[in-house]
């Protein structure tokens, strides 16, 4: 009886670890799709200036980024992305499409034409 008792005792606690197991595999959290709304990041150049300047934008893993450029004079945008990321964009507005960020970390967005940093894109 004392061992038919153990082999009752080591049934349930392996039952119970694959049940808390499966319970906490249901937490986990899903990737966004690539289909989520982008996160659109508005730029503004007027002569040697642009706004934002230095900003830090929080972009969740998975999602795309869009710039809204609206700009007096033609240009390019730089994003230090792997692979690396250069952009043209005309006076009036134009919309650049940067793809879906899947990793963490951060990426710079430049304008080589001004030679400074517009945003950080912090994918986490």
């Amino acid at each position: 009886m004392r061992l038919t008792a153990r082999i009752i005792a080591v049934v349930a606690a392996i039952c119970g670890i694959a049940s808390i197991a499966t319970a906490c595999g249901n937490d986990v959290a899903t990737e966004p799709s690539k289909d989520s709304d982008p996160v659109v990041v508005e730029i503004n150049f007027s002569g040697d200036s642009v706004d934002p300047h230095g900003s830090q934008i929080d972009v969740p893993v998975g999602h795309r980024v869009e710039l809204d450029v609206t700009a007096d004079a033609a240009g390019e945008i730089h994003v230090h992305s792997d692979p690396e990321q250069s952009a043209a964009y005309g006076v009036g507005t134009t919309r650049i499409s940067l793809g879906a960020f899947e990793i963490p970390g951060q990426y710079e967005v430049e304008s080589h034409t001004l030679g400074k940093t517009i945003v950080t894109l912090e994918v986490k």
